[in-house]
């Protein structure tokens, strides 16, 4: 599956289905992330940056969707909160936006319109 190749738009009609992580269970809270960065980042970056930070405890999981856009799983249900209240926030110096992850959605039907930020 890996050398299959996709067209940008055949790659959002993809709907994300559960993995078999051994970490990782169905009932565990999850949101979409996606950096706004003209360079492609490392989804293991982010989920030992920010989950020291939203899940300091447990840690959480990040899986690389496609082009910046993350799926990020928190082993904390707090941390889930924190990712989407707390933000929007900055790794590196890219914007990193966050969306409540909803399985019956495409991805591109799960796009943050709107971000809110201090000036």
């Amino acid at each position: 599956m890996e050398r299959l190749k996709l067209t940008a738009m055949a790659k959002k009609r993809i709907k994300i289905v559960a993995s078999a992580s051994s970490r990782a269970r169905s009932a565990d809270p999850q949101a979409i992330g996606k950096v706004l960065a003209e360079k492609l980042v490392n989804a293991d970056g982010h989920a030992q940056a920010l989950g020291r930070i939203w899940c300091p405890i447990k840690g959480m999981l990040c899986k690389d969707l496609c082009e910046n856009q993350f799926l990020f799983t928190f082993l904390q249900a707090m941390g889930k909160w924190r990712a989407l209240e707390d933000g929007p926030c900055m790794f590196g110096k890219d914007l990193l936006r966050m969306v409540d992850f909803d399985e019956t959605k495409y991805i591109e039907e799960m796009e943050v319109k709107v971000i809110p930020i201090w000036m």
